[in-house]
């Protein structure tokens, strides 16, 4: 039984997660664009992007690419992740970022004085590049000890530097006095989330009210304002509700789901299933 035929939806509103048509924008997303914006319009140095695990750092920077490259020819914004990336594929992976035609060098000292020739050569043909490096917590030192050497140039150059809230202890002293302005993705509150099932349902043709609005407070509550825990929950709920031939999606029917799968599959549901307010009344 397809769940989509029962609730009568052309497609999954939330296979994509927040992102399935684009960027929910609405509330603290605004400001963060508006941020962002800022400082790239204004060619500020760095901006920290900061937000719990899971509350849509790397959706909301990749729309922000594919936006900010679509408009402005003469920037060349490249978004690098760093997740699993030791000391030697940090640089590589950036120059594969800016230049993903180059022939990787061989060895990671090269491979920086690449960078900063790309750096220079987009400059000196009045081209700004912007870096935007997502999962900052997984480098190590070396990293920062080699853009400590790009950072005294005159290139014109942005960076973005995003992670985790609880990561930025790690960061060093001279990256943060650096820091010319701070983008904050905090968790959603009810408002927030409320709007973005409205966006999410309408934007596949089902009815607003699907999820009726206690069973959206108790989603909230469940994922304690975090957008990917929204989006694995309500998924289960639409399934759930289809194979129970549910008129709407319910706080009861939210609950029942969350006390099954906790059983059933909680390993593969870690984000969610670890909170033990799952089975609260």
């Amino acid at each position: 039984m397809s769940y989509l035929r029962h609730w009568k939806l052309s497609r999954s509103p939330f296979a994509l997660g927040p992102s399935s048509r684009g960027v929910f924008c609405g509330g603290t997303i605004e400001e963060a664009f508006a941020r962002s914006e800022f400082l790239v319009s204004q060619e500020k140095r760095l901006a920290i992007v900061l937000g719990p695990a899971g509350v849509g750092k790397t959706t909301f920077l990749r729309h922000f690419v594919r936006l900010r490259n679509a408009q402005y020819a003469r920037e060349n914004l490249a978004m690098i992740d760093l997740r699993s990336a030791d000391a030697d594929i940090v640089p590589l992976r950036i120059l594969q970022g800016i230049a993903p035609h180059q022939e990787p060098p061989h060895s990671s000292r090269e491979c920086w004085t690449q960078i900063s020739d790309e750096l220079f050569s987009e400059s000196a043909i009045g081209h700004r590049t912007v870096l935007i490096l997502d999962n900052l917590h997984e480098v190590s030192d070396d990293f920062y000890q080699a853009i400590s050497h790009l950072w005294s140039t005159p290139i014109r150059w942005s960076m973005f530097l995003s992670l985790d809230d609880d990561s930025i202890v790690n960061i060093p002293r001279w990256i943060l006095d650096q820091c010319e302005l701070k983008i904050q993705l905090p968790r959603w509150d009810l408002g927030q989330t409320a709007d973005y099932f409205d966006f999410a349902i309408q934007g596949v043709g089902g009815d607003d009210s699907i999820f009726n609005g206690q069973a959206i407070t108790r989603i909230q509550e469940l994922s304690d304002g975090i957008p990917r825990k929204i989006v694995q929950i309500a998924e289960l709920a639409l399934v759930a509700g289809a194979v129970r031939k549910a008129e709407k999606v319910t706080a009861e029917l939210v609950d029942q789901v969350c006390d099954e799968f906790t059983v059933t599959v909680g390993t593969k549901f870690s984000p969610i299933w670890e909170d033990q307010r799952l089975n609260a009344g």
